[in-house]
């Protein structure tokens, strides 16, 4: 097929030819490696997660002897597209990574571990690997934006709709495909997204954003030997739009006039604490509180949250009943506040096992209440009122919680929580050189010195 340059995937096409001849501002390379850091601080403590055991299990077989990229942590080489896999389960499974809240989702998942993968497999070097990144993520979350919201509340997993197409993307560009070559990539991850919400509170939810990444690596790979596919494979009448949204389709010009004018990237939440992102806001006003409760014992909790977390909570609850489980723990509101309340703090430690079969945790999880607040817009806010057993109460009020773009996690901050998580994982120090390796990556030749930390020992 001949490129078609009037159709939103070749829009897309064009727009990242032209961000690969204009180069990328500094800030928006800079955001792209605060990313990347992020995700290894997202990952460096789930190697003992049993989706991801399993998962890396099942790779090695798969893989019958075939090499070309490592899996985060563990080391082990893999082919591309299975490495991809295994390191965006890796990404997920804690809840612990970027969220860009316009769209529900979580977007560098997706998009770099196949990105990544590419780039150790072809001895890309840094600097290539932060321009596809950065030009796979706008893609995506253009993509995403014009099928969000309702692709969301049609129960899609937003990484896993659109994760792919980013990938594929971001791959294209690494490798500097044909517009032809592009553009069938971008349509073959546009007619394969896979993954719905029914999955949270299992491993099935982080297998999807593994999923993603290794089909968008498919997609690219396939177009680059002369794959074909629809270049109408968004907004045909049977194509991603119509399908997987019920948006207006007068939304996707503004959307795709806006590429390289409006960078998305920097509207990506960073998490500060392990869990879901509609949970950072009232755990944060928790914490807030108990530093002032003097040891009160608490009569109930009342939080103010926007009205689509009171929906989410209750859906939840009704499903999974009090969580049986570290993925139902993590996405589970009242039980994250209670644990970060009775603990004085959120880490991994709160979500597993005998915290949440704690009778404490369970007794005052059930004395958190929520109601919807019309004018909040998002919920980057929330407020909370704990009302005490002597009649006192005391309020605490977010706007933006801490890693919010209203509330910039700093770089150092997180360079500190990487090293945190990695604390008894990595060997003393290697943190630190990660972080270093990332912030330098532009000159690095290769992606070899990273790659070669990114190992237990």
């Amino acid at each position: 097929m001949t490129f078609r340059p009037d159709t939103v995937s070749g829009r897309l096409v064009c727009f990242m030819r032209q961000a690969m001849a204009d180069g990328l501002p500094a800030d928006v390379r800079h955001e792209a490696k605060r990313l990347l850091l992020n995700q290894l601080k997202a990952s460096v403590g789930a190697t003992d997660q049993k989706a991801i055991e399993l998962l890396h299990d099942w790779a090695i077989d798969e893989a019958q002897g075939g090499t070309g990229a490592h899996v985060h942590w563990f080391g082990t080489d893999l082919p591309p597209a299975l490495a991809a896999m295994v390191n965006g389960a890796l990404y997920e499974v804690l809840d612990f990574h970027d969220t860009y809240i316009p769209c529900f989702m979580h977007a560098v998942s997706g998009v770099l571990p196949a990105v990544l993968a590419q780039a150790e497999a072809g001895k890309h070097n840094g600097h290539d690997l932060i321009t596809a990144l950065v030009i796979g993520l706008e893609v995506e979350l253009a993509v995403a934006t014009m099928l969000m919201p309702t692709g969301y509340y049609r129960g899609m997993v937003p990484a896993g709709l659109t994760g792919g197409v980013g990938a594929a993307a971001a791959c294209a560009v690494l490798e500097k495909l044909s517009d032809e070559q592009m553009q069938n990539a971008l349509g073959a991850a546009m007619c394969t997204p896979a993954g719905i919400y029914e999955s949270a509170g299992s491993h099935t939810l982080s297998y999807i954003t593994g999923y993603a990444a290794r089909s968008g690596l498919n997609a690219f790979s396939l177009a680059k030997r002369g794959f074909t596919a629809p270049p109408t494979a968004f907004e045909g009448d049977q194509g991603m739009f119509k399908t997987h949204s019920d948006e207006d389709k007068a939304k996707i010009e503004p959307i795709l006039a806006s590429l390289g004018r409006e960078w998305r990237i920097f509207g990506q939440t960073y998490k500060v604490v392990p869990t879901e992102t509609i949970t950072h806001g009232p755990v944060e006003c928790a914490l807030a509180i108990l530093s002032r409760a003097n040891g009160r014992t608490v009569a109930r909790m009342d939080l103010s949250v926007q009205a689509i977390v009171v929906s989410i909570v209750a859906g939840r609850r009704e499903r999974f009943g009090r969580p049986q489980s570290v993925p139902q723990a993590t996405f589970d509101l009242c039980h994250c506040v209670a644990a970060a309340w009775l603990h004085g703090r959120f880490t991994t430690v709160e979500t597993s096992e005998p915290v949440y079969t704690d009778p404490a945790v369970i007794a005052l999880s059930d004395l958190v209440f929520l109601e919807a607040d019309p004018a909040r817009p998002t919920f980057e806010g929330c407020a909370l009122t704990v009302t005490f057993t002597d009649g006192a109460t005391e309020y605490h009020n977010v706007d933006n919680f801490l890693g919010t773009p209203g509330a910039r996690v700093p770089d150092d901050t997180l360079t500190a929580l990487f090293a945190q998580y990695a604390t008894g994982v990595l060997p003393n120090g290697r943190a630190e050189q990660i972080a270093n390796t990332i912030w330098a990556l532009d000159d690095a030749s290769d992606i070899s010195g990273l790659i070669a930390l990114l190992k237990k020992d």
